[in-house]
């Protein structure tokens, strides 16, 4: 009955000695395109690692400009993290090629897709340039809930680990915390939304069947035409139609996005108008990836209520019971 607890013990000790023989080595410089990348690499990696991200999260990511600074965080980053399926299209590969670094490039040894594991939803049926900026691989919004955020961090520990064994018994308890604490935090999210089921909601720019999907909620339309294409006259003729016709009642509207369309469908059709954080940082109370999915997520649900009439969410089980239901070491 010894062995178990002196293996344990084992492994410990020699997952401190590791830390403390790594602990002079030079940190590895990571570079990831959003906020919501960083905060998991600095999750998963710890003090190991120096991570600077390119966007800062307030941003529409179809419209980052390439900045001088993206050139030199990139020109001396070990590594690059990215969220993939072409999300970084607008500034990362003209970034890339302006750069002399062979590793970090797409596909290289030192580039690591979060989007690996990741099964994208709206994928389009067409993919025709002239018809503007689509998604082409389909959704690319993968981050905005915590189911894919934990597939994101398989991902990156994967690669990181590969990379970096040495560092890897380290980081492996550190990515299995991590990731108990995403699915927490999913399962929270859930217990908070119960009563929710079928809320209606319109949302700005395309991407978001990922939250819908997960939570059971109606995603009615989008205010653009297509992802990164300005609403039409027709097309919003279509959209406060279909508003009307499906008795939506919600438009969530993402930070980076003026609200002047939305207050004109809203006036039209009797909805409420929300903004919502599309990444870390986009709004107050967003500074991590856990805290972002709990803002963007219980806000949706706190204006469906509001609008819609559903019950209160069910209480919050007490501290007490939440240790005895949390599962023993």
């Amino acid at each position: 009955m010894k062995k178990p607890t002196l293996f344990r013990i084992g492994a410990a000790t020699a997952a401190l000695s590791l830390s403390g023989l790594l602990a002079g080595a030079a940190p590895i410089k990571v570079v990831t395109s959003t906020p919501d990348l960083k905060d998991m690499v600095e999750n998963i990696c710890g003090d190991d690692v120096r991570v600077e991200s390119l966007m800062t999260g307030t941003e529409n990511h179809h419209a980052v400009p390439l900045k001088p600074t993206f050139l030199v965080a990139l020109a001396r980053c070990d590594v690059l993290v990215v969220n993939g399926l072409e999300y970084e299209h607008a500034f990362l590969p003209g970034a890339l090629m302006s750069v002399n670094q062979q590793a970090i490039q797409r596909g290289a040894s030192h580039y690591i897709d979060a989007s690996q594991y990741i099964k994208p939803c709206e994928i389009p049926s067409k993919i025709d340039l002239s018809l503007g900026d689509l998604h082409p691989l389909g959704a690319s919004h993968i981050h905005i809930e915590p189911g894919n955020g934990i597939l994101m961090c398989k991902a990156i520990y994967e690669k990181m680990s590969a990379l970096y064994a040495d560092h890897a018994a380290v980081w492996k308890p550190r990515y299995e915390a991590y990731v108990r604490t995403l699915y927490a935090t999913l399962q929270e999210l859930r217990a908070y939304c119960q009563g929710t089921e079928g809320l209606k909601v319109v949302f700005y720019h395309p991407g978001w069947c990922y939250l819908t999907d997960r939570l059971g909620w109606d995603l009615v339309g989008y205010v653009e035409v297509r992802a990164g294409i300005e609403p039409t006259p027709t097309h919003l003729r279509q959209l406060i139609e279909t508003i009307k016709g499906r008795g939506a009642k919600l438009l969530a509207i993402e930070a980076c996005y003026s609200t002047r369309i939305p207050q004109y469908v809203a006036r039209e059709t009797g909805a409420k108008v929300i903004k919502i954080p599309h990444h870390v940082n986009a709004l107050p109370g967003c500074s991590t990836y856990v805290d972002f999915c709990k803002t963007l997520t219980q806000s949706i649900a706190d204006a469906g209520r509001e609008v819609y009439g559903f019950p209160p969410p069910p209480a919050a089980p007490s501290a007490e019971a939440a240790s005895q239901a949390a599962p023993s070491e």
